[in-house]
């Protein structure tokens, strides 16, 4: 069974794989299996409603939408009511230009409104002729009515020729990919001098709607330093007072003697209205004269077509329309003349391929078996040998990486301080101006950050023994001073320290701890300042807050800064072991401040400030006054009466 299984699987396969490997060289419309296959489903879904009184005109989708707003509904119902007359109806069929292409070979479409490029691909191969032209009244002759037009700010001070345009990598938006005056023909320019247009468009955008206006409005204000707009759309949005010229410059001006208004390409036909082969003559005759006597808005008019030489030439350079692919059309001569031998060399190769697929299978499902028994064994050995050295690892980590990084982290601070005060008390002796009062005065600051760091390695060796914190009401606003005044005194910054919010927050902590964590916070912020450029210290005056909230049940502390600007992503960052957002920083500070939080029932989170800096929040249950301790203090104060009394 599962050999049947397989070889239909791979039946299947050598199918589907044949069919997509010459549809890729091929294309859809010349592969056989494919129309073999898809051809009588498709003649039996689309089959030709042929009606004598019925004319049928396809409209290319890909027509700009301000081209068919101002053109296209003027001619469709001048159309309509010429064929009225005739005891016709009209049917208008809008597609894509797959859709076209296939519906003329199949006969159903009798006329067609395209661009001249569309128009040009399909006249190449004799598919349809063309009976008028597009003839704007700016344009010289109706051979000149269609163009480009580059536009950038008047102020850009980088952009002023094609040249640096190709140098750069500048923002561009134009109106839609496909569009030929409002993208695919910015692209001549550049080939005939030479430069790259890859390059210069290697960061285009398009717009969603495919609305000239909306890509002047977007270098207007900054969005994109360059936009590419149809030739004249400039001018027609400033009849309607929706865009001025002067706040545009055009990119390789080109002269007005053909087309009257501001464009940076050559110009070619415009829109193009054409039969396809097997037209009644009489139609045709009905068509023109109805096309040729129509007065349209601005001006414009229906005309005879002229010489198309120049729009092939331009589709050539840039290989659009009937030379996409002229590159590969000697491969695609040989595999079309030899594609029978093709398609039998893929058919046996993938073939051998699965037949080697078939014995593969059956041998590894005999060895699978064995396999798996020995792999089994081996997953469990390593999996007990990697769950103990795991377990080893969180132990080291967690007891001498944190133990011996807090030592570390905490003492650095204070011993820094002693030694600092230490040098200038030896400079003042050296130069003899190291008064009685001075040199107490610094022996006192010496003895208490040196007692400070005796604390912090007193509270670090109490980790490793069995003991509860000590917990006592303090209020949030007296370690808040305390902590400012110690950073203060270290002269790590000269950034203000303000205190704010609540004057009444109590709390019951171990306050060395808390202040140990507020001080991280300040020294943080601190550094914060130190890394920015002065120019940007000047542009505020810099400042740290540290804000006291109530929160229901809570209090907030809160440590804000105006220092540089940061993202929510650099502040995720913040609380992860031994990872740092400073150049010299060991990643322990923050890591430090939020074992604290955790060890007083508490959390801290950090975030970015709304204009510019870091707000760092750490939040501690509020104390609360239990009946039995409100006793106590009353029975305490009776007591303290009575020995006044006595």
């Amino acid at each position: 069974m599962r050999r049947f299984v397989i070889t239909v699987v791979a039946i299947l396969v050598v199918i589907f794989t044949a069919m997509g490997v010459e549809s890729v060289i091929m294309g859809d419309h010349h592969s056989i299996l494919r129309q073999t296959l898809t051809s009588p489903v498709k003649r039996l879904i689309e089959l030709p409603s042929s009606n004598p009184n019925q004319v049928v005109i396809g409209i290319d989708s890909q027509i700009e939408p301000h081209m068919a707003k101002a053109y296209l509904r003027a001619t469709m119902d001048a159309i309509d009511k010429s064929v009225r007359n005739s005891n016709k109806f009209l049917v208008t069929k809008y597609l894509d230009r797959e859709s076209i292409t296939q519906s003329i070979a199949e006969n159903q479409i009798d006329f067609l409104i395209s661009d001249s490029d569309f128009y040009a691909e399909l006249a190449f191969e004799d598919k349809v002729k063309g009976i008028a032209m597009l003839w704007l009244p700016q344009a010289r002759s109706p051979s000149y009515s269609l163009s480009t037009t580059i536009v950038v700010r008047k102020q850009d001070t980088n952009i002023y020729t094609l040249a640096d345009l190709a140098k750069g990598s500048y923002p561009v938006v134009a109106t839609s990919e496909d569009s030929f005056a409002g993208f695919q023909l910015a692209k001549d320019p550049f080939v005939k001098l030479g430069y790259s247009w890859q390059q210069a468009f290697r960061n285009i955008s398009f717009t969603s709607e495919k609305d000239p206006l909306q890509v002047l409005h977007a270098v207007k204000f900054g969005t994109a330093d360059v936009g590419i707009v149809p030739a004249c759309y400039l001018e027609f949005a400033m009849s309607r007072n929706t865009a001025h010229l002067s706040d545009y410059r055009v990119i390789n001006p080109q002269p007005v003697s053909d087309l009257g208004c501001q464009h940076s390409a050559d110009a070619f036909p415009s829109l193009m209205v054409s039969y396809r082969n097997g037209i009644d003559t009489n139609e045709i005759l009905e068509m023109t004269n109805t096309l040729l006597g129509m007065k349209l808005e601005m001006g414009a008019t229906w005309s005879l077509p002229e010489n198309t030489r120049e729009l092939y030439d331009v589709l050539y350079r840039l290989r659009l329309g009937p030379y996409s692919n002229v590159t590969y059309s000697t491969f695609y001569r040989f595999f079309s003349e030899n594609r029978t031998l093709f398609i039998t060399i893929i058919f046996l190769i993938v073939a051998g391929f699965f037949y080697n697929l078939i014995i593969s299978v059956e041998v590894a499902s005999r060895t699978k078996a064995l396999k798996r028994a020995l792999a089994e064994k081996e997953r469990i050995s390593k999996q007990q040998e990697q769950s103990n050295e795991y377990i080893a690892r969180l132990e080291r980590t967690g007891i001498v990486g944190q133990m011996s990084s807090m030592i570390a982290h905490e003492l650095k601070q204070p011993l820094a301080t002693v030694s600092n005060y230490s040098r200038g008390l030896l400079r003042r002796i050296d130069k003899g101006t190291a008064t009685k009062e001075t040199i107490i005065k610094v022996l006192k600051e010496i003895e208490y950050h040196t007692d400070r760091a005796n604390e912090i390695v007193d509270h670090v060796r109490s980790y490793a023994k069995a003991h509860d914190i000590k917990r006592e009401v303090h209020d949030l606003r007296d370690i808040a001073e305390k902590t400012v005044a110690t950073f203060e005194k270290s002269g790590r910054t000269k950034v203000p320290v303000v205190i704010e919010g609540v004057r009444a927050a109590q709390v019951e902590a171990d306050d060395w701890e808390v202040e140990l964590a507020l001080l991280n916070l300040l020294k943080n912020s601190a550094d914060a300042f130190a890394e920015m450029h002065p120019l940007r210290l000047s542009e505020g005056d810099p400042l740290i807050r540290i804000r006291i909230e109530d929160h229901g049940e809570t209090w907030w502390m809160r440590v804000i800064d105006n220092g540089k600007l940061v993202t929510k992503e650099f502040t995720d960052r913040f609380f992860k072991k031994l990872e740092t957002t400073k150049a010299q920083g060991l990643g322990l500070g923050l890591s430090i401040v939020s074992s604290l939080a955790e060890r007083h029932a508490g959390r801290v989170w950090a975030e970015p400030n709304e204009v510019r800096g870091v707000i760092v929040t750490m939040e501690l249950p509020k104390y609360v006054e239990f009946p039995e301790d409100q006793n106590a203090g009353e029975k305490e104060s009776e007591a303290k009466k009575d020995d006044s009394s006595q």
